[in-house]
């Protein structure tokens, strides 16, 4: 297997308690977690069933209003940036 070189950014923070922990093999856990991570997405995986259910589901829920009350969604968006105010 030929092995290819990748970089990830992290904060400040992060690197410093990583290197407290200089012990850890961090690259061995990142490589064992970007292949879990693909194969959890992988089409083997994947339900397109369970998809096509939840998209039906998810098209009733909104022709029902069930969540806006018939409002736009753009108005809905904006209630809710001002409730932040």
């Amino acid at each position: 297997m030929e092995d290819t070189i990748i970089s990830v950014r992290i904060d400040k923070e992060l690197y410093r308690k990583m290197k407290t922990l200089d012990y850890i093999n961090w690259s061995s856990i990142l490589r064992k977690s970007i292949a879990n991570q693909i194969s959890k997405l992988s089409e083997d995986n994947f339900d397109i069933e369970k998809a096509k259910e939840a998209a039906r589901n998810m098209d009733l829920l909104r022709k029902k209003g069930a969540f806006s009350k018939g409002k736009e969604s753009t108005l809905i968006i904006r209630e809710w940036r001002d409730k932040r105010k």
